[in-house]
């Protein structure tokens, strides 16, 4: 199942988690990182002329549309970049030839099997966002001695995530399964860097900040909250409602500390628990 991790492809997802990474610690590095990994994935044909060709238009769409604060071409200039980052997200977009990494394994004899792909269509979405919406990132992600949280907050936070893995057993989405495959390194990278971090600028960086400057946070959070949990849809209407709880989760960490780390931090350590202690991705 590892084969395709010794191929020279997988420097194409090394180069992505670096360019990634580049993001939290030192930011202008990333465009020169990102050129460096698309090039690397068109002479691996991981990613055609086509494929290129869409990501630089997110980009400069996202860029132009910056220096729009209000007016019809920020209206517009967003709906484009919306609407290009969800069809990324669902792989609608022809050019991108993802690394399928895992095909039909199991965690675990209560688990259903799981296939799983290193993405390299979903992570582009995080540059656009971020060159659209900057603010979203706290200019000291990792200074957590800066964070001013009261008890109160640190209980709903740690009552949740202790919460919502039980709700998610009552409705027998999933069953206790204490499991650490060989391959929960590759899932845990994959997780961390392509998916929670994706989903992180997509709903709490870009979708909840945007409603809260313009409605309310509260109206936003619970906004985002309930897109999240639509976006799994796939899994039936329970996984909705835990979805959009655990989304409440990440959209409350984003709000109350300020920082996009603490929520795609808090998006990884709910996803690995399920993962490590309960049936993944559900119960057969």
């Amino acid at each position: 199942m590892f084969t395709a991790l010794i191929t020279p492809d997988i420097s194409v997802w090394f180069l992505l988690s670096i360019t990634i990474f580049s993001l939290f610690i030192r930011s202008s590095l990333w465009p020169f990182l990102l050129s460096i990994t698309l090039i690397t994935a068109y002479f691996l044909d991981r990613i055609s002329i086509i494929g290129i060709s869409f990501v630089l238009f997110g980009l400069a769409i996202s860029i132009i549309t910056k220096n729009y604060s209000k007016g019809k071409i920020a209206v517009i200039g967003h709906a484009i970049v919306l609407a290009w980052s969800i069809a990324l997200v669902l792989h609608l977009i022809p050019g991108f030839n993802n690394l399928l990494v895992l095909d039909k394994v199991i965690t675990g004899p209560q688990s259903i099997p799981f296939t799983m792909y290193l993405n390299l269509d979903k992570p582009m979405i995080i540059f656009a966002l971020l060159l659209l919406v900057p603010s979203m990132m706290s200019n000291s992600e990792f200074s957590w001695s800066s964070l001013k949280l009261t008890n109160t907050k640190y209980y709903v936070l740690i009552i949740g995530f202790i919460l919502l893995p039980l709700l998610a057993f009552l409705f027998s989405l999933v069953k206790p399964e204490l499991t650490l495959p060989a391959w929960w390194w590759l899932f845990a990278f994959n997780n961390l860097l392509f998916t929670c971090v994706a989903e992180e600028v997509l709903f709490r960086g870009y979708i909840q900040r945007q409603l809260g400057q313009y409605i309310s946070p509260w109206v936003g959070i619970v906004i985002t909250s309930i897109l999240f949990g639509l976006a799994h849809f796939s899994g039936g209407p329970f996984f909705i409602l835990v979805a959009t709880l655990a989304g409440g989760l990440y959209g409350l960490t984003y709000h109350w500390t300020g920082k996009l780390s603490a929520a795609i931090l808090m998006h990884f350590a709910f996803n690995f628990v399920h993962f490590v202690f309960f049936t993944y991705p559900i119960a057969k």
